[in-house]
């Protein structure tokens, strides 16, 4: 099976050795805090992917001692269990972010890793930025929304009701990129931004040469007219025409796709580009 940019994102992060126990422990948190089911009752985990899956289980094992097996979801329903859990989150760990879990500075970071390994999304390199946080549209969603504004990032927010949930968002390169970066997705953060160089340069290429084509163009429909005007010119005669409208009309003639520089070269003696341009005016004058 194909995996999503998404989907690809979430395994490298379940991949990331975690060395200390409070960020271990900060991670789950993060995971309980953005499922849709987080009660003293019961808890269910997203667990589609073998890789967060296992990495889901283990960190359950390491942390809590409780033993789960890896499907689809990860569930907890024993009350023994959900003790050990709340007894080490706090009671209210469910409806309120406990910042006591927050032991070192990276836990921060933990919880938000898992958090979208949880409930996150992320467009694919190539197509627009967006990154999102799916929450519990219960008070939870605000409140993983303020801690990513203690990072400096602003993101928006969207009701999404036909999952009961609320969006976390981030639109543009670098908001998305920032995030990415905060939650250890450095790959995903580096694809991102190689993309971006990737479509920028592109851009530039195609700018260029869209301007070389419409300086082309003005150049070829320039040469048409002055021909035109020479040929109505030689048509009524050269009386009285000056010799040096002559002498360019000549080599005009002999030049037909040759730019204004190349005509003043052409010259004997050489011309400035602006004393052919001045001479060919005054042909078209002559004739208009």
């Amino acid at each position: 099976m194909k995996l999503s940019f998404s989907q690809r994102v979430k395994c490298d992060l379940c991949g990331i050795k975690i060395k200390k126990k409070c960020c271990r422990r900060s991670f789950l948190y993060g995971c309980m805090f953005a499922s849709r089911v987080f009660t003293r009752e019961c808890i269910e985990l997203r667990a589609d992917l073998p890789e967060v899956g296992r990495c889901l289980s283990e960190l359950m094992r390491g942390v809590f001692g409780i033993s789960c097996e890896a499907g689809a979801k990860l569930t907890v329903k024993i009350p023994s269990e959900l003790d050990i859990i709340f007894g080490d989150l706090g009671e209210d760990a469910s409806s309120t972010l406990s910042r006591d879990v927050f032991v070192c500075e990276n836990c921060r970071h933990a919880f938000l890793r898992g958090a979208f390994v949880e409930c996150g999304t992320v467009n694919a390199p190539g197509r627009s930025y967006h990154l999102e946080f799916i929450a519990p549209k219960d008070g939870r969603a605000g409140q993983i929304a303020e801690l990513l504004s203690e990072f400096g990032l602003t993101p928006g927010i969207v009701d999404r009701p036909a999952t009961n949930a609320t969006g976390i968002y981030f639109k543009g390169s670098e908001s998305v990129e920032d995030v990415l970066h905060i939650i250890g997705a450095q790959k995903a953060a580096f694809e991102l931004m190689n993309a971006k160089i990737v479509r920028e340069l592109r851009g530039n290429a195609n700018r260029c040469a869209n301007c070389d084509t419409a300086n082309i163009s003005k150049t070829v429909n320039a040469a048409q007219s002055q021909l035109e005007a020479i040929s109505r010119l030689l048509a009524l005669g050269t009386d009285g025409v000056p010799p040096e409208l002559l002498e360019t009309a000549k080599v005009r003639i002999e030049n037909p796709n040759a730019t204004l520089a190349e005509l003043a070269a052409l010259h004997d003696p050489p011309l400035t580009k602006s004393g052919v341009k001045h001479r060919l005016d005054r042909i078209m004058k002559f004739v208009n």
